[in-house]
């Protein structure tokens, strides 16, 4: 993933990709780590937790981080073929 552009849909598989993730949407968003805090009643500590991919977030804050940044998530069988 270029740090400058960003295709969807995007796989990821654990807390580091999806904080690397959410963290270029962010910018891409023009937000700051305090304007996304303050959007989601959360402290820029959390976001910055978030975004280096500490394990230890909050899964609900962690999908309302999604919903504020207008992405979306999917549940997908791996298993199956396309």
């Amino acid at each position: 993933m270029d740090k400058h552009t960003i295709q969807f849909p995007i796989n990821f598989f654990g807390m580091e990709e999806l904080g690397v993730i959410i963290k270029r949407v962010r910018k891409m968003r023009g937000l700051t780590q305090r304007d996304l805090a303050m959007q989601t009643n959360t402290s820029e500590k959390f976001i910055s937790n978030v975004e280096n991919g500490k394990k230890t977030a909050q899964l609900g804050k962690v999908l309302l981080l999604i919903r504020v940044l207008d992405l979306g998530t999917r549940l997908v069988d791996l298993r199956e073929e396309d």
